[in-house]
């Protein structure tokens, strides 16, 4: 059906679009579903093209792709076509934050080849440098959370005899930005109320700051400290439980301690990026070093027999130290060397593998967090829950080390049976540790 399917749409045999608009709709078959797409977009009637442009907020990445062909390949200006994506209600939603990404992807190369970078048309190469409203949506994006990764990549590969004055004039903009003043603060008030209990209060006040002045520097380097000694406590309280209860890993691979070298890595991270690593981060580097709970060696092995395997695939906790994750810094060295400062983004420093790879399957991006930061407690980025590093630590020890039981509709989804969920539990439950809130 797949060929013939594919041959309605080389003839623009439009009396077949009705039943590829169904096809495309409602066929369980991927590949008939792919062709009818394509099918609908070769024979290109209004009514083809406005059901393809209806996929624009689809979760399905063809759906989007399809649409997106549509709207660049419309009458009238790509700019006219597709701006209101970009428009803030739109990009307030994750439907649309992805629709957004995958416009800015028609806008950088798809694939490479010996001849050099390929896009989607030869009509798209050159659309920044000739539209200057493109190209200021894509400085102005550069820095975004979601947009600011495929936005620079546009600008990497447009014409820098035009990206090139519109980046300088944006960091000159960012240079002279006014710095926010942190309120004045006492010297030993953090501290004090961090020792009297007030943990999570302080590091949400932390979290307030968004450029750390000297005072609140030290006061939050002292804070950290006082935080990871009781985290290192937690992880040797949950490693020692967890095993105990049968959990794959060894006490040495669970937490290894600080790397040697950690206080050099530090100080050369301070001079690649200009600013000093987040005191939440240090001070987890230089007391803790690395927790590591994933069961890498049953990935060839069988599961020890009364563990349940399904918790191979709720994020087992791991934050590895500085020193095996240095490899990002090399990579992001060797990128941004040869580019403008403007869009060598951010050093996105691995500190965990996603949840999917720590189950020997296939996933997504590492997880990591983004410097230079010039707050105490940066996110933890490509992980779900959106969190800064210590209230990912929070969450971890909270579920006595994974971060993902909140998802176990998922595990329902692909077979496993309420009974399998009973034996997570109840294995949990006996997992018993003692936890010092921090």
């Amino acid at each position: 059906m797949a060929e013939q399917v594919r041959a309605l749409g080389l003839l623009r045999y439009e009396l077949a679009v009705p039943t590829l608009i169904k096809l495309w709709q409602e066929c369980p078959v991927d590949p008939v579903a792919v062709d009818a797409a394509h099918a609908l977009f070769g024979i290109g009637t209004a009514v083809a093209r406005d059901v393809l442009r209806q996929g624009i907020h689809d979760h399905d990445h063809l759906g989007r792709f399809m649409a997106l062909k549509v709207m660049f390949t419309d009458e009238g200006t790509a700019w006219d076509n597709v701006s209101h994506l970009f428009a803030d209600e739109c990009l307030a939603t994750l439907a649309g934050q992805m629709a957004a990404v995958g416009a800015l992807g028609f806008l950088s190369p798809q694939s490479f080849s010996r001849s050099g970078p390929q896009w989607h048309s030869d009509a798209l190469r050159d659309l920044v440098s000739q539209d200057r409203r493109r190209l200021d949506l894509c400085v102005d994006l550069r820095d975004h959370k979601v947009l600011g990764r495929p936005a620079r990549q546009v600008l990497k590969y447009a014409d820098p005899a035009v990206t090139g004055p519109a980046l300088n004039a944006a960091g000159t903009a960012r240079a002279a930005r006014t710095r926010p003043v942190a309120r004045p603060l006492q010297a030993g008030d953090l501290v004090a109320r961090y020792e009297n209990g007030d943990h999570r209060g302080v590091w949400r006040d932390l979290g307030n700051v968004a450029d750390l002045d000297g005072p609140w520097r030290a006061e939050a380097e002292q804070v950290a400290v006082l935080t990871m000694e009781r985290v290192r406590r937690n992880a040797r309280n949950l490693a020692a439980a967890l095993i105990a209860r049968g959990w794959p890993v060894s006490l040495e691979q669970a937490l290894p301690g600080a790397a040697p070298d950690v206080e050099d890595r530090l100080r050369r991270v301070e001079q690649v990026t200009g600013s000093a690593v987040p005191p939440a981060l240090a001070a987890y580097w230089c007391i803790v070093g690395t927790i590591d709970l994933v069961p890498r060696g049953t990935w060839d092995a069988p599961f020890p027999p009364g563990v349940p395997e399904q918790l191979t695939v709720a994020d087992p906790l791991e934050i590895i130290d500085l020193t095996t994750a240095w490899f990002s810094v090399e990579q992001w060295q060797g990128r941004s060397g040869e580019l403008h400062p403007e869009i060598a983004g951010p050093l996105e420093l691995t500190i965990a593998a996603d949840y999917l790879h720590k189950a020997d399957i296939s996933g997504g991006a590492p997880y990591s967090v983004w410097l230079p930061h010039a707050g105490a407690d940066p996110l933890v980025r490509d992980e779900e829950h959106g969190l800064t590093f210590t209230d990912y630590l929070r969450r971890a020890f909270a579920d006595k080390g994974f971060l993902r039981l909140d998802r176990q509709d998922e595990w329902v989804a692909h077979g496993v049976t309420l009974e399998d969920l009973a034996d997570v539990a109840d294995w949990l439950a006996s997992v018993e540790y003692e936890h010092v809130d921090f």
